[in-house]
């Protein structure tokens, strides 16, 4: 018998979550629930599940053990504690809330209720940052001194009325107050987690500048630059925009005293000073990804469903998806202060 999921909310991102389900043989979705009834109807039929408007006809059915939510921000943190205390586990989309009292509240209430909670970070499960954490932390390059992220795309116009794939029209990317924030919260969040994950990043201050200077048509911020300091003495440094034209560009290094990785979402490449394992010293190795590993959505969501079921820890908990907002709001309160801010954040 699988495990079963409820969809709660059906456009562009629950799709892929959606490809995932459809290729694991331990999970299934029974319900899929969007306010817009043709788009639950079209993800239903796509998934062999039932469909509803009512999100509250989903919470009263017995048999849906946890509720997937790929819905707006601002509606994650009364979802997820509707949903805990239903008694359903819950997994959410990046970023777990607006701000860290929405993320407090969703860890209490799910704590409270005794439920697992997961937010779906799916880079960094990635190939590039699964194989970075290795040789990080197996020390490969060296006390790590400097990371670079780069996050720069183009949001065409289209994209703060329809999303990235144009399934339905929204305004709620372009609101403030919606969304919680522009580029970094919505992209550059996936670079700080697999960050997070690759070597535990404990932050110690953050000064940040940013500003809308292109995007007339929505209220947050296009382009953002931080530094971040860490416990350890590393410089973390981040430049996002979804103003930037020509290619996309999402790239992530890891600076070490013997050595660097360079990686993007599938790619990466080593350099080492001296050999490890089965790497050569003094020259450049494109690292591929292996055919088997495994896809990152279906690692979240079969892995979700083995911690219900078997026990242990989720692939990414609530505090850990709060790790990554902590930073970023750090970065929010920093710009519009223009001064540095200090580690742990907190909330006014």
């Amino acid at each position: 018998e699988r495990f079963r999921y409820a969809m709660i909310g059906c456009g562009d991102i629950a799709v892929h979550t959606s490809d995932a389900i459809e290729k694991s043989e331990l999970v299934e979705a029974i319900w899929c629930m969007d306010v817009l009834e043709h788009l639950a109807e079209e993800l239903a039929g796509k998934l062999g599940a039932k469909y509803t408007t009512s999100f509250e006809e989903v919470l009263a059915d017995d048999d849906v053990q946890a509720v997937i939510l790929s819905t707006p921000h601002y509606l994650h943190a009364p979802q997820t504690i509707a949903a805990a205390e239903a008694g359903k586990h819950v997994i959410v989309e990046k970023p777990i809330g607006c701000d860290l009292r929405q993320a407090d509240a969703m860890i209490a209430a799910a704590s409270k209720a005794g439920v697992k909670l997961n937010v779906l970070y799916p880079l960094r499960f990635s190939f590039a940052s699964e194989k970075a954490r290795q040789l990080v932390r197996g020390g490969a390059i060296g006390e790590v001194t400097a990371i670079r992220l780069n996050y720069m795309m183009k949001k065409d116009d289209e994209y703060w009325e329809s999303g990235p794939g144009g399934r339905v029209k929204t305004d709620w990317r372009s609101s403030l107050e919606k969304s919680g924030g522009g580029i970094t919260i919505m992209n550059a969040s996936h670079a700080l987690d697999s960050m997070i994950h690759i070597m535990d990043l404990k932050p110690k201050r953050i000064y940040a500048e940013y500003d809308n200077l292109c995007t007339p048509a929505s209220e947050v911020e296009d382009i953002l630059s931080f530094v971040l300091r860490l416990d350890s003495g590393a410089i973390v440094s981040l430049d996002a925009s979804s103003a930037a034209a020509g290619e996309e560009m999402s790239t992530q290094q890891i600076y070490g005293q013997k050595g660097q990785i360079s990686m993007n979402w599938r790619e990466m490449r080593v350099y080492l000073t001296e050999p490890w394992g089965d790497f050569e010293g003094g020259k450049w190795i494109a690292i591929e990804q292996p055919e088997e590993h495994l896809e990152s959505y279906l690692r979240h969501i079969e892995g979700f469903a083995k911690a219900v079921l078997q026990g242990g820890e989720v692939p990414v908990s609530g505090q850990q998806g709060r790790r990554s907002l902590e930073i970023i709001r750090g970065a929010y309160i920093s710009g519009a202060r223009h001064e540095p801010v200090e580690f742990p954040v907190i909330e006014e």
